[in-house]
């Protein structure tokens, strides 16, 4: 049955390497519910684990497939999965990556993580390291890592990431928009002091527990009281709301209400305009670069998302 699986990542045109490491893992064994092998190895999302509190899933096949050639994954690689599930997607990537390579996976639930081990073990995967704990903190005992690969939703990309990511790394990552709920993933690549990255396609992943799913709750405490400035009219608010929260992950929410909370100064987002109290100079300088690009929507721009850095944006062609 695993054949068919291998043929039908074929079809959309997966590279050969990765589609045979999906022919070489056995996706059954990491699943703790029965479905028949015909179901098993086909391109579809199952629940790998589920007791009523914790739910856990085995991704869609081609999607993680088609996540592994973006981040170019070969061997040798080091890579830092978050989001491991009971362990199926860090264990083909195993097979990517060869006896050269590892893969440190990270998962927050404990009884998962430790299904997840279990799994590794009885199969002789000596290559993943399993790891229990809030992701949000990477791994960095065994950085720096050349991709990381994100199978849950999260509300930003840490900093802590970043710092264990080698210049040039890769990150592929669905991320929670606040304000649609929308979970677009995208794809970036660390030069120097900032992540530059575009968008690839739409998902809906389960969204992850810990720091990685409470960025809303931890930016009100960032919130202060600051003079009132001045309002600025902004065509297509939505959207620019939306590049703010991707890039300055500082974005939080209170009463119904959207806010950029600074260190020098506060922006409340309504009704088509945007309230400065205090210096915003990331936002407007933001602002000014976004109307350069004629108001697109993050699907037609290049986001640079700063650590130590202002966050910037680039329009594509």
């Amino acid at each position: 049955m695993r054949e068919r699986l291998f043929w039908i990542l074929k079809d959309y045109g997966i590279d050969e390497r990765i589609a045979k490491a999906f022919l070489e893992v056995p996706r059954e064994e990491f699943l703790m519910k029965h479905y028949s092998l015909s179901h098993v190895y086909e391109d579809v999302v199952l629940v790998s684990y589920e007791d009523g509190e914790v739910f856990s899933t085995s991704s869609q096949p081609s999607l993680m497939a088609m996540f592994m050639e973006w981040v170019e994954l070969g061997e040798g690689m080091k890579v830092l999965e978050i989001g491991g599930g009971t362990g199926y997607n860090a264990a083909v990537m195993s097979r990517i990556v060869g006896e050269n390579g590892f893969v440190v996976t990270v998962e927050y639930f404990e009884k998962v993580c430790k299904i997840a081990r279990e799994n590794v073990r009885r199969l002789g995967i000596d290559s993943v390291a399993v790891v229990c704990g809030d992701g949000y903190y990477g791994v960095p005992d065994f950085a720096p890592y050349d991709v990381i690969f994100v199978t849950v939703g999260v509300d930003e990309i840490p900093e802590h990431w970043f710092r264990q990511l080698k210049d040039e790394g890769r990150v592929i990552v669905p991320i929670n928009m606040k304000f649609s709920g929308r979970q677009p993933a995208f794809l970036f690549v660390k030069k120097g002091n900032h992540l530059e990255g575009n968008y690839k396609l739409e998902t809906r992943f389960i969204e992850a527990g810990g720091n990685l799913g409470n960025l809303l709750e931890r930016n009100k405490k960032l919130l202060k009281e600051f003079p009132f400035r001045k309002t600025i009219r902004v065509p297509r608010l939505q959207m620019f709301v939306e590049l703010v929260d991707l890039l300055t992950r500082r974005l939080t929410r209170m009463n119904g209400t959207f806010y950029y909370a600074g260190p020098e100064g506060t922006v409340e987002f309504s009704g088509g305009e945007m309230r400065i109290y205090g210096d915003t100079p990331e936002i407007e300088s933001l602002l000014s670069q976004w109307k350069s690009c004629d108001y697109r929507s993050f699907e037609h721009l290049t986001l640079h998302v700063g650590y130590n850095a202002l966050s910037r944006i680039s329009c594509t062609i």
